[in-house]
């Protein structure tokens, strides 16, 4: 009886492995932006602020990967990225880390740290919508510089395009190098922007670190 149990606990933790997986080989269905706009002056604060919240959401096991990216072009801001593949999912992550009572003190004290360093941040969610122009859809933590076109025009776009319930589309490109994506932002125009990821600012999975390790390597791993 003992052995069986095992069994079923074990073959149900590879389903859920491989539920991960796939679900992070595609764009999420729920795409959450939280945006932060930094007050002039800040940066330097505000990197260390980042680095030790990252740190401590690896160190003390948060329960989901996020990608931070911060804009090159245009006004200064930084972005979290948040994949779901249900409201479901996004209610299982909020309890889970409700729970680790450590995490929970150490992310409210930084809070406070950082609330003197940013303008009201806003938050957004968007659902996938799978109508681009072509190419391959983008799926979180591909690419390390993102391009990022954030319109309400009609028809369609290369990219992958998320929408939020106001119709705003927020379409993203990947790049890997910074000359890639100024042409690409180039080529589209004036509501394009330039984003390079922060593994520094991130929590990654462990599928974007298995793509292209030397560059997570710069994340804050414990």
């Amino acid at each position: 009886m003992i052995t069986c149990m095992r069994m079923l606990q074990g073959f149900a933790i590879l389903i859920a492995l491989a539920l991960q997986i796939s679900a992070q080989s595609k764009p999420p269905k729920i795409l959450e932006i939280y945006r932060d706009f930094l007050k002039p002056g800040n940066e330097a604060a505000y990197d260390e602020t980042e680095r030790d919240i990252a740190r401590v959401c690896i160190e003390l096991g948060f329960p989901h990967a996020y990608l931070a990216i911060e804009s090159l072009t245009g006004p200064k801001e930084v972005w979290f990225l948040n994949g779901w593949e249900s409201s479901a999912e996004q209610e299982q992550v909020a309890d889970e880390y409700a729970k680790n009572t450590p995490l929970v003190a150490a992310l409210e004290e930084n809070a406070k740290r950082k609330a003197g360093l940013v303008l009201t941040p806003v938050e957004v969610f968007a659902n996938y919508r799978p109508y681009s122009a072509g190419g391959e859809p983008w799926r979180l933590g591909m690419g390390r510089f993102l391009v990022i076109t954030v319109t309400r025009a009609s028809g369609r776009m290369d990219g992958t395009t998320f929408e939020t319930a106001d119709g705003t589309k927020f379409i993203v490109l990947p790049a890997n190098t910074r000359a890639a994506a100024d042409a690409k932002a180039a080529a589209i125009g004036s509501e394009t922007r330039v984003f390079a990821v922060r593994p520094y600012w991130s929590k990654p999975a462990e599928e974007w670190v298995s793509a292209d390790p030397a560059f997570w390597r710069l994340a804050a791993v414990p």
